[in-house]
């Protein structure tokens, strides 16, 4: 009798020390959260060549990237797409692929970049609109780091990018450009 007396003491601590450890391990992945920078690809846009400079031109390319595999990458399996509470652009940076002096981004007096997702398809867009007229192999946009794009991100994992500008003079090759746009997101256990 005290043998099963202690056996079943023994088993009720261990029950008890089991679910507190548990129960520490949720609240600890409650309270994880990550800032990550996540980059869904370099897209390469072609601008067809154009010889007149009153129309805008445009180009662009769609891609898949799963975030929720990016997000489980990055938190060791804790964190998903529904982790998410924030998200940020950080950067569009455009890169020529095949500049020559004739037909490099000064051609263009101003140039812009956008994006949309199969989960919310307003484009979300940002412009340089005095572009100087010098020589350049590439162009960082500028961007608003503060407006709020958690629903382009957690919605969709197709993102259609888009590359285009007014011309300042004719190009006479399509221009092949480089997209990357990098965005901050931030996740967070929930609660």
């Amino acid at each position: 009798m005290k043998k099963q007396i202690k056996f079943i003491a023994s088993a009720l601590a261990f029950t008890c020390a089991t679910m507190l450890t548990l129960n520490s391990c949720s609240k600890l992945t409650n309270n994880l959260q990550y800032d990550l920078d996540m980059q869904t690809a370099s897209v390469d846009v072609e601008i067809p060549a154009y010889g007149d400079t009153t129309i805008s031109v445009f180009g662009s390319q769609t891609v898949d990237f799963n975030i929720d595999s990016f997000i489980k990458a990055n938190t060791a399996n804790l964190m998903g797409v529904n982790n998410i509470t924030s998200a940020k652009i950080k950067s569009c940076a455009l890169k020529l692929t095949d500049p020559t002096p004739a037909t490099n981004f000064a051609n263009f007096k101003s140039c812009s970049g956008s994006f949309y997702t199969n989960g919310d398809t307003t484009p979300f867009g940002v412009t340089i609109q005095n572009n100087p007229d010098k020589y350049a192999e590439t162009l960082l946009l500028p961007v608003d780091t503060t407006a709020e794009l958690k629903g382009y991100l957690s919605n969709g994992n197709k993102f259609t990018y888009s590359l285009g500008g007014k011309l300042r003079r004719a190009t006479t090759a399509p221009v092949h450009c480089t997209a990357t746009f990098t965005f901050s997101v931030h996740v967070k256990g929930i609660n």
